[in-house]
């Protein structure tokens, strides 16, 4: 697992092994968000212009949704990245 750190935020990103083949997890421990993306998902990533990625960050916590908790960067270094 390696954890990627910068004065935003936190996610780490992580190798795993499903029953369809190999899949990127990246999860956002402060936010609670998690992803499990295939080689050509993230493929088609290589492909998007710098804009796209501006615009995913138009809503820095996630997706406008209610019942999103956003939790300290304290609570990630109490627990050592862990959260439940």
């Amino acid at each position: 697992m390696l954890t990627l750190t910068n004065e935003f935020t936190t996610v780490t990103v992580e190798k795993i092994a499903t029953r369809n083949g190999e899949r990127l997890c990246i999860t956002s421990p402060r936010l609670g968000y998690r992803v499990e993306l295939d080689p050509l998902e993230l493929e088609a990533l290589t492909w998007q212009p710098v804009e796209t990625f501006s615009r995913l960050l138009s809503t820095p916590f996630g997706p406008d949704e209610e019942g999103v908790e956003a939790r300290p960067l304290s609570d990630l270094i109490l627990f050592g990245g862990e959260h439940g």
